[in-house]
This record gives structure tokens, C-alpha cells and sequence, in this order.
């Protein structure tokens, strides 16, 4: 019955991410397709996810950017964040 998992593996190896969570000070300067990467990769951390939601939210704040954010799938990563 081994390697039933998935191929994900066994043991806290499985839960390594494959890079390490942004900065704030990373995040606060990301465009809105990197934001948007980063809260779906490390959505899970509640400091990424709040910077990121919070640098989304202010870049919103530019009509320009809202189709953008919505194209990166922003608005999916918010609410899988929650």
C-alpha cells in the first residue's frame, strides 16, 4: 500500500514549498499578476495573504488594473485564502 498518496510522499517533506513566502516589503511592490502568484502560492501563510490581498486591494484602486487582477485569477486566490 505504499505510495497510495498521490506521489506526494510522506512526512513534513510534502509540506516544504518550493520557494520561500515573499517579504511585505516584496509583496507591497508586486505588479498585479505577482500578487496574485504569490497569495495562490503562499496563501496559506496569513502574512502573505494579508499583504497580498491588502497590495490587490490598492492596486484595484486603478480601474485599469481590475480586468488584470481579475485575467490573474485574483480574485479565485482571495477567496481560496479565506
Amino acid at each position: 500500500s505504499s505510495g497510495s498518496g498521490g506521489g506526494s510522499g510522506s512526512g513534513s517533506a510534502a509540506h516544504v514549498p518550493a520557494a520561500a513566502p515573499p517579504s511585505d516589503a516584496e509583496v507591497r511592490a508586486m505588479g498585479v499578476a505577482a500578487a496574485a502568484a504569490a497569495l495562490r502560492a503562499h496563501g496559506s501563510v496569513s502574512r502573505v495573504a494579508l499583504a497580498a490581498c491588502g497590495r490587490l486591494a490598492d492596486l484595484c484602486k486603478e480601474v485599469q488594473n481590475r480586468q488584470a487582477a481579475a485575467d490573474a485569477g485574483a480574485i479565485e486566490a482571495i477567496v481560496a485564502a479565506l
